[in-house]
């Protein structure tokens, strides 16, 4: 015994298997792409990013450059003494890591003065942007 569908859904059944499916918009894409990289260049032109290499401050320890270069110098030395030895070489990155980790410590970033509405439009373009590339990416298909 088979049920007989109404005249609305044989109609709507019609017409969801005729209709293809929706592809995602590249609109969306491009403009999501456009807001985030305006939004980001703006921002990045009131970043001010200031560095120096005073050492590294290291469990309440404020360890000089001259200290947190001693490593890397120690370890090329000895491996030019010993190269055939791994600990050289371990040396040798560990003084560089610290070094690295140095200059990472000591960068400060701030932002500039702006005002008010240059906040809000940098903020909201990179929003935009963002729930643009959202909408894109993780868009159901209807």
């Amino acid at each position: 015994m088979k049920e007989e569908k109404s005249g609305v859904e044989k109609i709507l059944n019609d017409v969801k298997k005729n209709t293809p499916e929706k592809e995602r918009d590249p609109l969306y894409f491009v403009l999501g792409v456009i807001f985030l990289a305006v939004g980001v260049f703006i921002l990045s032109r009131k970043i001010v990013v200031t560095a120096g290499m005073w050492g590294l401050h290291f469990l309440g320890f404020n360890i000089g450059f001259g200290l947190v270069i001693l490593p890397l110098l120690f370890g090329i030395a000895w491996m030019f003494y010993n190269p055939k030895s791994i600990w050289p070489k371990i040396v040798s990155a560990l003084g560089a890591i610290f070094i690295l980790v140095s200059v990472i410590m000591n960068t400060n970033i701030h932002l500039t003065a702006m005002t008010l509405y240059d906040y809000i439009l940098i903020i909201g373009m990179i929003a935009i942007g963002f729930g643009m590339l959202f909408r894109y990416y993780f868009k159901k298909k209807d």
